[in-house]
């Protein structure tokens, strides 16, 4: 069955859908073209691959598909980067959907991810993802998912027409700073990425606001109302988390915005910056966290506390370090506290502290085996609550000392990567 196959298999029946189709002459198998032989290699990024995404109906499964990986930029810090020795693969705009249209007839993905290199002119790049969507939209009548990520530098109309047609359109930002891109991108403008990225944030917040007034929703035609991306790498310039905090801040109060992407520099071989040291792991943790805490949690970005460099503590999550820098807010008493401080409570999320609300007006709370029951991380919770007045526990808060710290490189060992692992986000 399908559902059993590997992935890897399945993954070259959908490239050999990109080969010519020779059935009835002959006999004869597809042969892929040569701009494809090589597209298994890992240098080659692999153009296909199938992920999970979590969103607000459920789990969706997205077929991410790399069009090409070739790029006319230079950028330090890429794998695709233009001087660097490597497999380049193509895939047409007819081929692509070929295959897309293929994996999902057999219930291998439900939805579309759309990214690509920029191998010449950004308009050319622009009108081959139209095609792709053209062809999804108008011709087959895909009615699903589909996530694009656009290319600077585009022309006003591209835009307006790859975001009318997608569910949600994304951008790659690089850096907070436009000095601090030139450093890493030279021949990328963050003025030129910022206007591309704020023509398509208003006719998603225009789409969104008629939708809201009862225009009926089109599904071939979703308008970006999914709401945008924006990927930064993390490391690969001097900024601070305060910088690309405030940088995510300023673009999400503009509205279109759904959520921002970071993802942690990893040195390339073959790249000017191949002898640069990664990012901990650990930072891009904290970011994410942190933007979780400004969309979901109430949280301002004034409110974020960074160390004496700017940059968010590795020990502990954002929320935990904002609650220890504010003794004065705890304890919280479960049985009358309001959402508003529930939900600021390390081990209490926006879940848990509806149910908290909502249960303890019918139900008493006895124990923390009743926290537990409502989905409060109670290892985590425990010494910032109290009970009808009752402090769980003596100790407020205990941090387990190590050799080292979180963000200690003491002895550790430099890796060169052939691919980013969050290059495509």
């Amino acid at each position: 069955m399908d559902a059993d196959m590997p992935l890897e298999r399945k993954l070259d029946i959908l490239m050999e859908m990109a080969g010519d189709d020779h059935e009835g002459a002959g006999g004869k198998a597809r042969v892929l073209p040569p701009r494809l032989r090589h597209a298994k290699e890992v240098g080659a990024l692999r153009p296909l691959n199938i992920r999970q995404l979590r969103t607000q109906v459920g789990k969706v499964s997205l077929m991410r598909i790399l069009m090409t990986n070739a790029c006319s930029f230079n950028c330090h810090y890429c794998p695709m980067r233009r001087d660097r020795s490597m497999p380049r693969t193509l895939l047409k705009p007819e081929e692509l959907v070929r295959i897309f249209l293929e994996a999902h007839r057999r219930g291998w993905c439900s939805g579309l991810f759309l990214t690509t290199g920029i191998p010449g002119r950004p308009t050319k790049v622009m009108d081959d993802l139209i095609t792709v969507l053209e062809l999804l939209r108008v011709k087959h009548r895909f009615a699903g998912y589909v996530h694009v990520k656009m290319v600077p530098g585009a022309e006003p109309a591209q835009i307006e027409r790859l975001t009318a047609l997608a569910s949600r359109v994304s951008l790659n930002l690089e850096a907070p700073c436009g000095s601090s891109l030139a450093r890493i991108a030279p021949e990328k403008s963050l003025d030129t990425a910022l206007e591309s990225l704020d023509r398509a944030r208003r006719q998603v917040v225009r789409e969104r606001e008629e939708k809201a007034m009862g225009r009926p929703a089109d599904p071939l035609r979703p308008g970006g109302t999914s709401g945008m991306t924006m990927q930064f790498v993390v490391g690969a310039t001097p900024d601070s988390d305060r910088t690309l905090v405030g940088k995510v801040t300023e673009l999400y109060a503009k509205g279109g915005i759904h959520h921002a992407h970071f993802s942690a520099f990893r040195p390339i071989r073959e790249t000017p910056m191949e002898e640069a040291p990664a990012a901990p792991a650990l930072r891009e943790v904290r970011l994410y966290q942190t933007d979780y805490l400004l969309r979901q949690y109430g949280f301002g970005a004034d409110e974020v506390v960074f160390d004496g460099k700017g940059n968010l503590p590795l020990a502990n999550d954002p929320k935990t370090t904002w609650a220890l820098a504010h003794p004065e807010r705890f304890p919280v008493e479960v049985r009358t506290a309001p959402y508003e401080e529930l939900v600021r409570v390390p081990g209490i999320g926006p879940g848990a502290a509806k149910k908290l609300v909502a249960e303890r007006g019918r139900t008493v709370l006895r124990s923390l085996a009743d926290l537990r029951g409502l989905g409060v991380v109670t290892t985590r919770a425990a010494g910032f609550l109290t009970l009808n007045g009752r402090r769980f526990q003596d100790v407020r808060w205990a941090e387990q000392l190590g050799f080292w710290g979180a963000d200690d490189d003491t002895g550790r060992h430099h890796f060169t990567y052939d691919v980013s692992p969050g290059t495509f986000r």
